[in-house]
């Protein structure tokens, strides 16, 4: 079994998922589509993709020739998902960033303190007033209001 083959035949469950929870969405119709309409439409496009991996994947690398060099970055990644699931509502968006961005950058990418604090500040700021603000998508304030 190939990479492209596992990682296409994974999208294609993931889209039979998708398209199967959204039957309790009404469809509504091509001129007033419903809260259903765009949901299948992805689900149908992760398949078809997912298909062409599956149909294309023939000449990658096989699984057994993965090597796990990444596992400390994925594991990261990981916990700082469960960081913010646990803490976004309580501390608020911005600190919640901060902190995930200052640990992946500084902690994970080991980059200059300077640019660090660049990168984790613009991030956490700026996408907080895209959103918030711009956007204007309601996001969690935290219970300190930042």
């Amino acid at each position: 079994m190939t990479i492209d083959r596992l990682s296409g035949m994974i999208m294609i469950l993931g889209g039979l998922f998708v398209a199967w929870e959204r039957r309790v969405l009404p469809l509504g119709t091509h001129s007033q589509p419903g809260p259903g309409y765009f949901p299948l439409l992805l689900a149908l496009l992760l398949i078809v993709m997912g298909i062409l991996l599956v149909w294309g994947g023939r000449s990658s690398r096989t699984i057994r020739s993965l090597t796990w060099e990444e596992t400390p970055h994925a594991a990261a990644i990981l916990g700082c998902c469960l960081f913010a699931t646990f803490f976004l509502e309580m501390i608020g968006y911005r600190l919640t960033m901060l902190a995930i961005m200052g640990f992946l950058f500084g902690v994970m990418e080991r980059l200059r303190l300077w640019l660090t604090a660049i990168l984790t500040l613009g991030f956490s700021f700026g996408t907080f007033y895209l959103f918030d603000t711009l956007l204007r998508v309601p996001l969690p304030r935290g219970g300190w209001g930042f």
